[in-house]
This record gives C-alpha cells, sequence and structure tokens, in this order.
C-alpha cells in the first residue's frame, strides 16, 4: 500500500512523497521492488548500532569506471554479447544536465536518449514527446531495447546505427558500473580506456544519539490519519537528519536554538556509513538483506543522479527546482516490519 504524502494540488511544480508498509515475508516484496527497480544510484547511507555495517558494504559495493564511448558502441553485436547480455550494465552520460543538454544512459537492457527537440529532428529515430517540460515537442525520449532488436541483419539496428553515427557520432564521456546480475558486486568492464573510480566511504560514529521509537501505528495499520501521517513525516525528517548527522539528533544542539525535537526519543549510539559512486541497485538490495538477516533495527538513505533519464520503474525523470528521486527506508525485524519512504521532484512521472 502507498500513497501521497501530502497529495499535491498542482501536478508539476509540488514534490511527491510516497510512503509504503510492507511486511518483510510478503510475497510481494514492495521494499525490495523499490530498491531494484531504481538503476540510477550515487549515494546510500545506512544508520544502525551495527559495527559490521561498512564491512558488509564493501562486500558488495565496489568500484566502477570512467569511460569514453560513442554511442553506437554501445549497440555492437560483440558489446551486447559480451556486457549487456552476461550481467547488468549501468550507465550515464557524465557532465550533462537532462534539463538542458542531450542525456544517454543504459539502465541494464534499455539505452536510453533523452534529447532536445533539434537533436530528435535530426537524428530520425522514433521516440515520444517527453513529459516534462510540461511544454509538449521541446523534449523527446527514444528508447533502444539492446536485446530483442539488435540483430545486425535486421533493418532497425541497421537504421539505429546509422543514425548514431550521422548525428551522435562524437565521443562521450560516460559513468559505467558493471554488475553481477544476481549479487550486483563489480564485475571487470575490460574496454580499452576505462578508468577505475573507487566509491568513497565515509564513517561516523554518534554517541547518545537520540533515536525515535518507531510508532506502533505504522507498524500496525495502513489507516491514513492525521496521527498517521505526521508520525511518518516525523520519521521520515528523522532519517533524512541523521544521515547527515545533525546536531538536533545528535543530541548536542542547543533546545532554545534548535526548531526540531525527536519525537519520544531514545539515546543510543549509533553508526553511520555513507558510500558514493555508482551503486548497484541489485547490490544495495544484497547489503540490505543481510542486515535484516541479523534482526537489529537499521536505517537505510539512497539518493538517485538528479540527472538520470528516468527513476522508478523506467518513470520519466527530469530537472525542476530540484531532480530529487531518493528514497529512505526504516526497518523493524523483529515486527517483520519495514517503511518506505521516495520522494520525487516535480518532474518526475512515477505515481
Amino acid at each position: 500500500m502507498s500513497s501521497h504524502i501530502p497529495l499535491p494540488k498542482e501536478k508539476h511544480n509540488k514534490s511527491k512523497l510516497f510512503v509504503t508498509r510492507s511486511h518483510l515475508l510478503s510475497k510481494k516484496h514492495e521494499h525490495s521492488k523499490l530498491i531494484q527497480t531504481h538503476p540510477f544510484n550515487h549515494q546510500i547511507s545506512i544508520i544502525s548500532q551495527s559495527t559490521t555495517v561498512r564491512e558488509t558494504l564493501a562486500k558488495y559495493i565496489g568500484s566502477y569506471y570512467n569511460v569514453t564511448l560513442k554511442l553506437s558502441d554501445f549497440i555492437d553485436p560483440a558489446f551486447i554479447s559480451n556486457y549487456i547480455k552476461r550481467n547488468t550494465l549501468i550507465a550515464l552520460s557524465s557532465n550533462r544536465y537532462i534539463d538542458a543538454d542531450d542525456v544517454f544512459a543504459i539502465d541494464g537492457q534499455k539505452l536510453i536518449l533523452s534529447v532536445g527537440k533539434d537533436t530528435y529532428e535530426t537524428l530520425g529515430l522514433v521516440g515520444k514527446s517527453a513529459q516534462f517540460p510540461v511544454e509538449r515537442g521541446s523534449r523527446f525520449v527514444v528508447e533502444i531495447d539492446l536485446l530483442d532488436c539488435m540483430d545486425p541483419a535486421k533493418k532497425y539496428y541497421q537504421r539505429v546505427h546509422n543514425r548514431l553515427n550521422a548525428v551522435l557520432n562524437e565521443p562521450m564521456e560516460f559513468l559505467v558500473g558493471y554488475f553481477d546480475k544476481n549479487t550486483g558486486t563489480p564485475v571487470t568492464f575490460d574496454i580499452p580506456g576505462a578508468t577505475i573510480v573507487t566509491p568513497q566511504v565515509d564513517t561516523r560514529s554518534v554517541p547518545n544519539m537520540l533515536v525515535p521509537n518507531v510508532p506502533e501505528c505504522l507498524i500496525s495499520t495502513n489507516e491514513q490519519t492525521d496521527t498517521w501521517t505526521e508520525h511518518a513525516h516525523e520519521l521520515f525528517e528523522w532519517i533524512g537528519l541523521a544521515t547527515s548527522c545533525s546536531q538536533a539528533v545528535a543530541g548536542t544542539s542547543d533546545e532554545q536554538t534548535s526548531a526540531y525535537t525527536v519525537p519520544e526519543p531514545t539515546s543510543k549510539d549509533m553508526h553511520i556509513v555513507t558510500v558514493r559512486g555508482l551503486l548497484s541497485a541489485t547490490a544495495i538490495h544484497s547489503v540490505i538483506n543481510e542486515l535484516v538477516a541479523a534482526h537489529t533495527e537499521f536505517y537505510v538513505c539512497v539518493w538517485g543522479f538528479d540527472d538520470a533519464p528516468v527513476s522508478w520503474n523506467s518513470s520519466e525523470h527530469n530537472f525542476y527546482v530540484s531532480g530529487e528521486n531518493m528514497y529512505a527506508q526504516a526497518y523493524v525485524p523483529h515486527k517483520n516490519c519495514c517503511l518506505s519512504f521516495q520522494a520525487c521532484g516535480p518532474w518526475d512521472a512515477f505515481s
């Protein structure tokens, strides 16, 4: 079950927050689907009492690559056979802004071209008018299935190859992650000129952090009362403050100057581990599964790339005021409960 909190009145100028309560043993696996359908992730923070989270993250999350390639390289039959079909490849064009530039990405099996009107009309490949900006016809999205349609003997392949080489033939910089399709651990991406990038890791210990007790009403019911909504907002706000180690939750702020108070807090020694880079959704899921198996409460916050062309479930994404597409989760294993929060900027089609 998910719902807007609050439901935006204006469709295209308000950010959205979705809250989902899921049972960890449910066959629907809503908390897992949220993670696995969000391909472009650049930061994760985990807040817990465990001192082994960093080791668990390092077990699954590792290096990725900076590489310069042409778009036509991605549809080369050998490239598709060696990389796309074998494991999971995630790629995002570097130093390009989704609200101003042509942006290109691979989300595992699709090559996504999010381009302006001039590029689209010159390119000559069939796409669809982008939902954002609101002015129709100023931006277009072309999606190319790298598994089903890229047979060199087919006319469609030949047309795509010819048009990419004719219009978008300049080498471009990409962030590329190549990951094991089952665990999300990094796999060697053996492309000439690729530079290995190691994710940044930061660990902070916060003694006597003020941690809210997850209200029973959030765990036990779906009824969207005013109290339920208020508690959900408070928990989401706390996770955000905790990831930044705010003085308001670290227990070091001046009560007379701080406008924030942790609701019904318990003082606990907590550890915050943050990893920044190009992060595999499958690796994040693997980490979460190990932490759940340890039966201790923990909190997760994951940020998507502002300039990715899609967010969840291939939903179109753009930038307006912000390019927010992030999620937070509160895991309460002894209650078999996960509370998930998905925050989308105004120009994001996820709903």
